[in-house]
């Protein structure tokens, strides 16, 4: 079995985590002060939320560590690693969009029961909708990275076949010619992002995503208390869309990253099948000569989406006076 998928991953693994634990270490040291009510909240979200993807993320990802920790360091030690590592696990790519759900449904409960006060009416030049308050590039790396695991999960799964169970996991390649079928049946086929992978992390990204739209609708329509208060509320809900954004696109990402990551790690494989005529042909994916650059391409947007998790956790918090306080 290759490690390149180990390989890739270890090293981003590694120093993502020394990293956490220099800004967490830091950042406990700090004396800022946070404003208090709903930007305390969002920015609860911003670290909680964060760092719980963060760190199911790379519970998961040290199932293969142990694995070959206990194979190579301790080969007499005889550890039962459930799941196995390289077996069929549905939730090992969708996990972050799970933890992601479980987050934005707390955001959704808060949201819903915090009540409306208007003190005085504000009236807009112009309607406000689920996006009026959010970063346009932000939106665009969000609808960019939903539009790049849907068509990742659809090239997977319609190239995916069955294994014995009848879960689409493994992946072929092309017959040779010439080629029985007892030997073709012998032939090993290789694990893939099919179908049985790529179902459940595409359903529960539609639903986080849906669960985005609301809370940003949500928070964009609902009037403001009162003139006086509109700048500090136009901020606080900037602050809030971006929050909401930036952790769906890190937990949409690392499923995204996982999927090209085995995709290439897949394609290295190569066998060599011999025919009727005692010939010798090497049998590979397709796209074989391309697969160390999606492998690459996978790690790097893993790495992406845990350095973005970690700015999350480490993210600058808002400063209020002392005066402000006592007002609130």
């Amino acid at each position: 079995m290759s490690y390149l998928l180990l390989v890739l991953q270890s090293p981003f693994i590694l120093a993502t985590i020394a990293i956490v634990i220099f800004l967490l270490v830091r950042r406990g040291r700090s004396a800022e002060t946070v404003v208090p009510g709903r930007s305390a909240f969002i920015r609860s979200v911003a670290v909680t939320g964060s760092a719980t993807v963060l760190i199911v993320h790379l519970a998961v990802q040290f199932f293969p560590l142990l694995d070959l920790a206990q194979r190579y360091l301790l080969p007499n030690l005889s550890v039962d690693f459930s799941p196995d590592p390289w077996g069929y696990a549905w939730w090992s790519y969708p996990l972050p969009l799970i933890v992601a759900v479980a987050v934005l449904t707390v955001v959704m409960v808060r949201v819903t029961r915090e009540p409306v006060v208007v003190e005085a009416p504000v009236l807009s030049m112009k309607p406000r909708g689920w996006a009026s308050f959010a970063s346009r590039k932000e939106l665009a790396s969000a609808a960019s990275v939903l539009g790049a695991l849907v068509s990742v999960s659809l090239f997977a799964g319609v190239h995916s076949i069955t294994d014995r169970f009848g879960l689409h996991t493994l992946v072929s390649g092309p017959r040779p010619v010439g080629v029985t079928d007892a030997a073709w049946d012998e032939y090993p086929a290789s694990t893939f992002y099919g179908w049985a992978y790529s179902v459940p992390v595409v359903i529960l990204a539609v639903v986080l995503a849906a669960q985005l739209w609301w809370v940003l609708h949500t928070i964009s329509v609902r009037p403001f208390a009162s003139p006086a208060s509109v700048d500090a509320e136009t901020r606080e809900r900037t602050r809030a869309s971006s929050v909401l954004l930036r952790l769906f696109t890190a937990a949409v990402l690392l499923p995204v990253g996982g999927a090209l990551l085995l995709i290439g790690q897949t394609a290295t494989f190569s066998n060599v099948i011999t025919t009727l005529d005692s010939a010798d042909y090497l049998v590979q994916l397709g796209y074989a000569p391309f697969a160390p650059a999606i492998a690459v391409a996978g790690a790097v947007l893993q790495a992406l989406a845990l350095l973005m998790l970690v700015a999350a956790i480490h993210g600058k918090r808002s400063r209020v006076s002392s005066s402000e306080l006592v007002r609130s």
